[in-house]
C-alpha cells in the first residue's frame, strides 16, 4: 500500500466526480485511508442512507488504525507547524499516519501539507 488517501479525494469519488474515479483507479498500487479519513467521511454522510453507503465503500479499503506511535508522531507535527504553518489535529494525524506507515499522501490539499519535511505528497491533476 504505497498511498494513503485523504478524504477530499474519497469525497469526490463518492460524488461521482469522473476525474476523481478515474484518478483513483489509475493508482498502479493498493492504496488506504488512516482512521481519521474513515470518520471524517462517516461524519458528513448526510443521512442512514449515505451512512450505510460510505460504511460499505469504507469496507472495501484497509483503513490504518491511529495507534501510540502515530499519535505521539501528529503531536510532534503540531509542535513543529501549528502555530507556523496552521497545521489542524486531523491533518496532523493523516500526515503522521502516512509518515509512520511509509506511503504517500494523496490529497488535494497541498496547502495543509507541504510544509512538513519527510512527508510524501501527491496531488491528483483530475
Amino acid at each position: 500500500m504505497p498511498f494513503l488517501s485523504d478524504s477530499n479525494v474519497l469525497i469526490d469519488v463518492s460524488r461521482g466526480n469522473a476525474g476523481a474515479i478515474k484518478y483513483v483507479d489509475r493508482l498502479a498500487e493498493p492504496w488506504a485511508l488512516s482512521q481519521v479519513t474513515a470518520m471524517e467521511l462517516i461524519v458528513g454522510a448526510r443521512d442512514k442512507r449515505d451512512l450505510a453507503t460510505i460504511d460499505g465503500f469504507l469496507s472495501l479499503y484497509p483503513v490504518v488504525p491511529l495507534s501510540d506511535s502515530i499519535g505521539a508522531g501528529a503531536y510532534r507535527l503540531l509542535k513543529t507547524y501549528a502555530k507556523s504553518h496552521g497545521l489542524h489535529v486531523f491533518d496532523s494525524l493523516v500526515a503522521a499516519t502516512a509518515m509512520e506507515k511509509a506511503l504517500t499522501l494523496v490529497t488535494l490539499n497541498r496547502k495543509h501539507y507541504q510544509m512538513i519535511e519527510g512527508l510524501q505528497l501527491e496531488v491528483p491533476d483530475y
